[in-house]
């Protein structure tokens, strides 16, 4: 059999994104998938998407699975490739995606509507107008768009495509543009799109971002699983042996389960797949690629290097070196910065002349202070478990939704308010205080919020409900400078509280004619995690502990049964 005959009828997949019927036995499920899915079937579109990661990680295949899973319900999915206007101008630029879009959806236009020699837009002002068009005649109401390669929009066509996106965003709340309401676009890039990340008109500014992640040790199962199909046996534990050399990084773990096929061992060992790791280091085309983008960005090259040899730098996508550095796929957030893969790592090690640290060594723990440490693990279950069981039920089992009826006597009318009583601390999302009136005359309702000073309420306090029925929404969250800041103590386990009120009144007068207290309970999540985590950490200790004394305590109650024996 030849290379190129082994290579078509190989399992594993190294090249292409893989498709989603033909390579389905090879395709790993990403996480990442659900809440795109979600997005593009909201009701509402609050934000673009913006899926980022290092070169061939997954990120064109995720979007084939994205368009495979939303056109069978009913969605217009569009999937533009921009690598191809790399070096074009701008106005090849417009003229591309206009025609890939039109191309895409023409399932979706009305009979007639797709006219193949109809003018293409050239420059922004057109391409806004097309879009606006195109959304009116679509039929479905969402409208996703994949743009892969994001990064490959020319630098100096960026700045005006992006902006039209980001006015695309920003009008689609207008009357006369709400056709623009059905777009949701999902920009995919890796290691350049960084340069896209400054500026007012910078397409990150309006996106939330989705960093694709490796494959856990469950995911690389999923792909040795296939190693019987070409006759190789192998063990329970060859996924692990594989993440052990990949860390899960996706074209790795294919690289080598597809050389270990190529290999056709009749069983697979550590030695088999350390065998396959150094193939991997003796010649990559991925590997070497990326060396030479180290090798071209100084500032990144000499970031690496003490990464590299050990030493301890804080992770933080606000260094822009660091953040490059992640979207090459070199490094990892750990906390600290590690290097992605023991593969990688040999890779930069040899490729700087760094030598292997040596591995540390570690002390046994002296017997002696094992039953001090199995008494502090004790000590610190007994302290945390208060905090726990209030949190537990002030916050964990207690209701998450306030239905409050309320009779307004003296303006003739009757009211129901909805509110979740949890807010939690340190969380941009906001509560929903929605109020429901049924009246015959007009009537104002007014947040206060004199005793929670730290409340903050967007849009005006006070709202205006026109008879017969009307309703309101408040939107509220905590000021997150003061409450981010409170530590974690578990000899004040209290919940928490902050109340406010609404105030109901004829508009224009000054007294009100009722209030209706409101009491919030504060969600102090990373708290109760601390706490969680030091109750498991105390618990096995003590187990651990207990175990490692049983002799101890044995020898203790014999001493101890003996004398009131005798």
């Amino acid at each position: 059999m030849t290379l190129s005959e082994s290579l078509e009828r190989s399992i594993f997949k190294t090249r292409g994104p893989l498709d989603p019927v033909n390579d389905s036995a090879v395709y790993v499920p990403r996480p990442e998938l659900e809440p795109l899915l979600r997005a593009a079937q909201a009701t509402m579109v609050d934000a673009y998407l913006a899926v980022l990661s290092s070169r061939q990680t997954g990120k064109t295949t995720l979007l084939y699975q994205l368009r495979h899973r939303l056109r069978p319900r009913g969605l217009g999915v569009a999937l533009i490739d921009l690598a191809v206007v790399r070096d074009q101008s701008g106005e090849h630029l417009y003229t591309y995606v206009a025609g890939a879009l039109r191309s895409e959806l023409s399932a979706h236009l009305p009979r007639g509507a797709e006219k193949k020699d109809a003018a293409l837009p050239t420059n922004p002002i057109e391409f806004r107008r097309f879009l606006l068009d195109l959304a009116r005649q679509v039929r479905p109401p969402r409208i996703v768009i994949l743009m892969d390669e994001v990064e490959a929009v020319p630098e100096k066509s960026s700045d005006a495509f992006f902006g039209t996106v980001r006015n695309i965003f920003s009008s689609r709340r207008k009357e006369d543009e709400a056709a623009f309401e059905k777009y949701l676009l999902v920009l995919c890039g890796g290691r350049e799109l960084h340069r896209l990340t400054g500026g007012p008109n910078s397409p990150l500014n309006i996106a939330e971002r989705i960093y694709l992640k490796d494959f856990s040790v469950t995911g690389v199962l999923a792909l040795t699983a296939n190693f019987p199909r070409a006759g190789i046996a192998a063990p329970p534990d060859t996924a692990q042996w594989v993440y052990d050399q990949t860390h899960g990084h996706p074209y790795l773990t294919q690289k080598l389960c597809a050389l270990i096929e190529r290999a056709r061992p009749a069983a697979i060992t550590p030695a088999v797949i350390e065998t396959a790791a150094a193939e991997i280091l003796r010649s990559d085309d991925h590997l070497e690629k990326m060396l030479l983008q180290i090798e071209s960005d100084p500032p990144i090259r000499e970031q690496l290097k003490p990464i590299v040899a050990g030493q301890a730098i804080p992770f933080s996508r606000l260094n822009a070196a660091l953040a490059r550095l992640e979207l090459l796929g070199a490094i990892r957030d750990v906390g600290q910065c590690a290097v992605r893969n023991p593969i990688f790592a040999a890779a930069f090690r040899r490729h700087y002349g760094i030598p292997d640290a040596p591995p540390k060594p570690v002390a046994a723990p002296k017997r002696w202070g094992r039953i001090h440490l199995l008494i502090f693990a004790v000590i610190v279950l007994l302290i945390n478990l208060p905090f726990l069981a209030v949190y537990t039920s002030d916050i964990l089992l207690a209701p998450r939704a306030v239905n409050l009826p309320v009779k307004l006597n003296d303006l003739g009318a009757s009211a129901i308010v909805r509110y979740d009583p949890i807010l939690r601390a340190n969380s941009a999302e906001s509560n929903q205080v929605r109020v429901e009136v049924e009246s015959a005359a007009p009537i104002s309702v007014t947040f206060r919020k004199d005793a929670a000073p730290d409340l903050l309420l967007e849009g005006t306090a006070q709202r205006d409900l026109k008879p017969p029925a009307s309703q309101e929404k408040f939107a509220i969250t905590l000021n997150q400078s003061g409450l981010g800041a409170i530590p974690y103590n578990p000899f004040n386990p209290q919940t928490e509280r902050r109340k406010a009120e609404l105030v109901f009144a004829p508009p224009g007068q000054s007294q009100p004619a009722q209030s209706v207290p409101l009491d919030f309970r504060v969600d102090f999540y990373s708290g109760f995690v601390i706490s969680a985590l030091l109750s498991l950490a105390s618990a096995v200790t003590f187990i651990v502990g207990l175990l490692g004394n049983l002799q101890k305590i044995r020898e203790t109650l014999e001493k101890l049964i003996k004398p009131n024996q005798g």
